[in-house]
Parts: structure tokens; sequence; C-alpha cells
């Protein structure tokens, strides 16, 4: 029970050790769950290019994204310079956000001119 115990310790420190864990080298995670209120990301995003395409960021850090009928499950972090992080399995998306005015824009910090919008899903 006891090295159970410094197990789960030693997996919360990793996870939360900052952006590092998802390849952003030095920078750390912004807190996604808050008391004060969710990450302005967390809800339902709508492709601007074809609504049957979502995304959903929930304030637990985990997602998902679907174009009917696949389903990918990822965790997801912000860092302080407003870079994304989505983790699926072994494979790590970075990508540059921005949100205004209920439009989440992501660029592809990997690849060249990649750059998607997403509407927020009204209730979400």
């Amino acid at each position: 029970m006891k090295y159970f115990k410094l197990l789960i310790i030693l997996l919360i420190a990793l996870t939360f050790a900052g952006c590092g864990a998802l390849g952003f080298s030095d920078e750390h995670i912004e807190a996604i769950p808050s008391e004060e209120g969710d990450h302005p990301l967390v809800g339902v995003w709508e492709w601007t290019d074809l609504d049957t395409y979502l995304y959903i960021f929930n304030a637990d850090g985990n997602g998902s994204r679907s174009f009917s009928p696949l389903i990918q499950h990822f965790s997801w972090a912000v860092c302080e310079a407003g870079h994304l992080g989505m983790t699926f399995g072994n494979t790590t998306e970075h990508w540059y956000m921005q949100i205004e005015n209920d439009v989440l824009t992501i660029t592809s910090r990997q690849v060249a001119n990649m750059q998607y919008s997403y509407n927020r899903r009204i209730g979400s």
C-alpha cells in the first residue's frame, strides 16, 4: 500500500510537471480545472467548414474530437504562453490557439500553413 501511494504521487507529479511532459520544453502548464471557473477552451467546438467535425474540451484536461463515426480521445494542456498541446497516446500535437468572439482558431506549431477555426457550440 505504501508503494502504491508513492506511485500515485509520482504519477501526479509527472502529470503536472510542466509542458515538458507534452513536449513544450520548459513552459509550465496553466491550471485547467479551476474553482473560479473553467478554462475558456472548455466546451464543444464545431468546425466552421463542416459542423459534423467536433472538438470537446473537458475541464478535467481530457477531450475528444470526432468526425462521425471516428472518435479520438486525448488529454490537453495549455501552457503559460498560450500554446495548446493535445496528446493522443504517444503522439502530441502542438498548436497556437486564439479564442475571439466564440471562435477558436488553432494553428499547427508542427505543420506549416495548417490552420483551422471552430465555432463554440451554444450552451457549451
